[in-house]
């Protein structure tokens, strides 16, 4: 299997991604359960939120997964029709080797350490 130069750094960002969302996720969650518990009470605000948490996941992957049947696993892969009529996932028109892994790893630090500073005390 040969890679190109432009596939280079699609597996950290893929991760870096992954782990920021985790983060972002937690952290909501936590002050989501925080507020629903100070209104509710402890117990019923856990099965308020769970509940709100399942909807809102059923409808995320719902909407992802059947927009038009074009859901992309990377942003330098496109969907076209070939000559015979069907769809196939081709390498699109990014420049080679623009993957700016360091770039993101620093915003998303950044992103974490403001949250972390202003809201989130999911860390520290």
């Amino acid at each position: 299997m040969e890679y190109s130069n432009q596939s280079k750094g699609k597996g950290l960002i893929s991760m870096l991604t992954a782990g920021f969302g985790l983060y972002l996720t937690a952290a909501m969650w936590t002050e989501f359960n925080n507020a629903l518990g100070a209104f509710l009470g402890p117990s019923m605000g856990i099965i308020v939120g769970t509940f709100v948490f399942m909807i809102y996941q059923s409808k995320k992957n719902e909407n992802e997964f059947t927009q038009g049947g074009n859901y992309l696993t990377s942003e330098a892969t496109a969907i076209i029709r070939g000559e015979d009529g069907r769809l196939q996932q081709v390498e699109s028109s990014v420049e080679k080797g623009r993957n700016p892994a360091f770039f993101i790893a620093m915003l998303y630090g950044m992103i974490i350490l403001m949250s972390e500073i202003s809201w989130s005390d999911l860390l520290w």
